[in-house]
């Protein structure tokens, strides 16, 4: 058994603890994507409160890949010196932190990117009901090469690792369902190519950072939506993402469309925690890299269990309410105080990254 408080390796970034905070859009950047300076001090928080790795919120790579207003990008060269100090923060507090890349694909809105949503298939898209166009096979070779130029950026900023988001029906994850991927040439019509784009932006992404470069996925081990991707396909990729070279997945599912099923599942019992643990032991069968888990994590008993079955595990939620939980956990105590509420995107809507039970309990002490 692995404990909470003890190190791991992804690649050659030793990890000082086995609790990682999994990405959330946080709302704190400027409408260029420029982070804001709330965002650097909230990831400065997290580094003071113990984490053992913070991922950023998702960055998008091109401004037509942005999932939500006051998102963080990471698209231009420009960005490096801003994104710098995000790096910085955080291991002046003594933290590591990678950060996560994403292109929304179809799943956004025109309002937001100021044109057509484009993903691998016209349809409809089943969480935001935007009709979206049909990528091009140039326009598909040019998002991987926005990929691995994210990548390289993340890395000059000082980041020590990078993320692919290829979860939540984010644009990998598009590729992968064949729900949204209804294509019949290399990149769709049947598993394998489904697949090609993630194989694709990974070996992108490994040749413009260097080999010895974390790169690892938060990777939709089912989407949990009929007509989506299934597990069975799920560990599939996820083995050949392995056998590719990732140095980690960090295992999670469900898009917007899934409803009850979706990543931020409502958790009032110890049962109710980790729920894609069974994926993540599933996948942590065929893969020869770390496997992170994420999905409702409130327990450090919980925690200690899981701990048994994967390298470590991510949490969300429960950092926006404690930014100091791992130094909480570490000193003794074993419950996070989160609810599950899920107001805290509510409130990233109105003034970014927050704990609506917080909110709250603010607006009551001022009267």
């Amino acid at each position: 058994m692995a404990e909470i408080f003890t190190p791991w390796k992804m690649k050659d970034l030793t990890i000082p603890n086995r609790l990682v905070r999994s990405a959330t859009w946080e709302g704190l950047a400027e409408a260029d994507g420029t982070p804001t300076h709330d965002l650097i001090n909230a990831l400065g928080d997290l580094a003071e409160g113990g984490v053992g790795l913070i991922i950023t919120g998702y960055a998008f790579i091109l401004p037509e890949g942005r999932g939500l207003p006051k998102q963080t990008g990471v698209h231009i060269d420009a960005m490096v010196g801003p994104l710098t100090r995000i790096s910085d923060a955080v291991h002046k507090a003594g933290g590591l932190v990678a950060m996560q890349i994403v292109h929304a694909g179809g799943q956004t809105k025109a309002e937001w990117i100021g044109g057509q949503p484009m993903g691998p298939s016209a349809m409809v898209n089943p969480a935001f009901k935007e009709e979206v166009g049909e990528l091009s096979l140039m326009h598909i070779e040019d998002i991987i090469d926005a990929f691995a130029m994210a990548a390289a950026r993340v890395k000059a900023a000082g980041f020590d690792a990078v993320q692919l988001h290829g979860a939540h029906g984010y644009l990998i994850n598009q590729f992968l369902s064949p729900l949204t991927n209804r294509r019949e040439d290399d990149y769709g019509g049947n598993p394998a190519n489904r697949a090609r784009f993630a194989y694709d932006v990974l070996s992108a992404t490994r040749q413009a950072v260097g080999p010895r470069y974390p790169v690892f996925i938060k990777l939709n081990s089912a989407d949990y939506v009929e007509g989506g991707l299934a597990l069975e396909e799920g560990l599939a990729v996820a083995q050949g993402l392995s056998q590719r070279g990732i140095d980690g997945i960090e295992v999670s599912g469900g898009t917007p469309a899934a409803g009850k099923l979706s990543a931020s599942r409502v958790v009032k019992e110890a049962s109710d925690e980790g729920y894609f643990l069974t994926n993540a032991v599933a996948i942590k069968k065929v893969v020869s890299c770390p496997v992170i888990c994420v999905g409702g994590w409130r327990s450090r008993s919980e925690v200690e269990k899981a701990l048994d079955q994967v390298d470590a595990v991510a949490l969300s939620r429960p950092f926006i309410r404690q930014p100091d939980l791992a130094n909480r956990w570490k000193a003794g105590e074993e419950k996070a105080a989160c609810i599950s509420c899920n107001q805290c995107f509510k409130v990233g809507m109105k003034q970014g990254l927050g704990c609506g039970q917080e909110l709250k309990k603010q607006e009551k002490e001022q009267g």
